[in-house]
């Protein structure tokens, strides 16, 4: 007979149990998710670097189509056979895809080195792919025993040398996670037990542990899933996961996360919303993130043509067209098998970075203000704290004179182009309009472009 003081007791720890439950901050529901605020961080440093690194980087082949997707690719046939065609004669039809692990080397991998290019790009911080699509991992996964980078191929963590690394530099580490694997078997039995699933092995047994140990080995920053489309949230569990994460994992306080939870949590649900590879063009009222390539494919595509690549000016103009609509920008490289990074990625990496440190007085730290832009030429950004409006022009006009619509001057106002620092002429108007005459400079004294005007004391 159970005695009465150890049902007491077994009420109490139930109850107990139910307090902490019911009292913790955020519960499993999208609405409690939801109702967190972004931690300002997120918001303060605009610029990133996203990596996609794997054993897709071996290969790097995509006629059409991204490298990271060579496995999808061959099976499928979706693109009209070129990467089947490719293996074929390059590999054999009976070589198979898990056996370029261990031809994924790493073995000129410097993290340190990596974080010293991310610095001079003016990055502030990098999201490295923890596991894609493909399910090998970059850390030592007992989910993915045999097939991470430890057990085969690097044998390394690579995951702990780029977190190491990147915050010694003094950025913040974002992490990437598929939440599903294209070919695992549990996955596959789930998907096929019904629409939505009626079973969740995969999740318990793979996604969840694997969650976890990214989080509690790493301690992120920043938490970046993906491969959200197939699957209802409700699948992969995800208030579950966010919900401790926001109220008892050691990051709880500013770790930060993207909205790619499930099928119908994309621009709806979670952290800040993810656009790819666009910029809306106008102001959200809530907090997003443009991903985007600097040529074509994520992964690595050495057959990838010199025209793919966006030249760092284009790539200057997103960014401020992002920030100015209240964005970030995740700009993205893709390191070859050995881990360098291709030097035509590493060049355009650098010519941000020197724009950058001209006029990032004008991107960090900015809001945007209340015009984002008067054409398609000039963009505004404003900094609450210094009251500076910055005005972002494209093109040096032909009659050196530059005319802002927008703000409006007054007598206290003061004009001044970053990289040359001289007060310029101007005339205004009270009801709105400034007219800036701009200087004749020797070609040694022009600024980079865009070209970036400080306006003080203007409403």
């Amino acid at each position: 007979m159970v005695s009465i003081n150890r049902i007491l007791c077994c009420t109490l720890i139930i109850a107990s149990c139910f307090a902490l439950y019911t009292s913790a901050q955020y519960q499993p529901n999208w609405e409690s998710i939801n109702s967190r605020p972004l931690p300002e961080w997120y918001d303060e440093i605009k610029f990133g670097i996203f990596i996609h690194w794997g054993t897709f980087s071996v290969p790097a082949f995509g006629n059409g189509t991204t490298a990271e997707w060579y496995w999808y690719y061959l099976n499928t046939r979706d693109d009209g056979g070129y990467v089947s065609q490719y293996h074929n004669s390059s590999f054999g039809p009976e070589f198979t895809y898990q056996s370029f692990a261990p031809m994924f080397t790493a073995h000129l991998y410097d993290p340190d080195q990596w974080a010293d290019l991310f610095v001079r790009a003016g990055a502030k911080y990098v999201v490295l792919t923890t596991k894609h699509h493909e399910g090998f991992t970059n850390w030592p996964s007992a989910q993915a025993w045999g097939y991470n980078a430890v057990d085969v191929g690097p044998h390394m963590d690579l995951v702990d040398k780029f977190a190491n690394s990147i915050k010694k530099a003094g950025l913040r580490v974002g992490l990437y996670f598929s939440l599903f694997e294209w070919y695992n078997p549990l996955y596959i039995a789930d998907a096929n037990s019904g629409s939505p699933p009626t079973t969740d092995v995969y999740v318990q047994d793979v996604m969840m542990p694997q969650l976890y140990d990214l989080i509690n080995s790493y301690e992120p920053d920043l938490l970046w899933t993906d491969g959200d489309w197939l699957q209802p949230s409700s699948y992969f569990h995800s208030v579950d996961f966010i919900s401790w994460l926001y109220n008892d994992s050691a990051v709880k306080d500013h770790v930060i996360i993207n909205d790619r939870w499930g099928s119908e949590t994309r621009g709806v649900d979670g952290g800040f919303f993810t656009d790819e590879q666009f910029t809306p063009g106008h102001l959200s009222d809530h907090k997003w993130e443009s991903c985007m390539t600097i040529g074509y494919s994520w992964g690595y595509n050495q057959y990838e043509d010199a025209g793919n690549y966006q030249t760092s000016t284009s790539l200057i103009q997103t960014l401020i067209e992002t920030v100015a609509c209240g964005g970030n920008l995740l700009l993205n490289v893709g390191p070859t098998k050995e881990g360098i990074i291709p030097i035509i990625m590493q060049t355009r990496l650098l010519e941000i970075g020197a724009w950058l440190n001209v006029n990032g007085e004008a991107i960090y730290g900015s809001k945007p203000w209340r015009a984002q832009n008067d054409t398609a030429d000039i963009w505004y950004t404003w900094n609450t704290t210094t009251t500076n409006v910055y005005a972002m022009s494209y093109s040096w006009p032909i009659d050196s004179t530059l005319v802002l619509p927008t703000p409006v001057g007054s007598s206290e106002t003061k004009i001044t182009l970053l990289g040359y620092d001289e007060p310029m002429s101007f005339s205004h108007d009270s009801k709105g309009g400034i007219t800036i005459k701009l200087p004749q400079l020797t070609p040694s004294q022009y600024p980079t472009p865009p070209y970036t005007f400080k306006l003080e004391n203007v409403k």
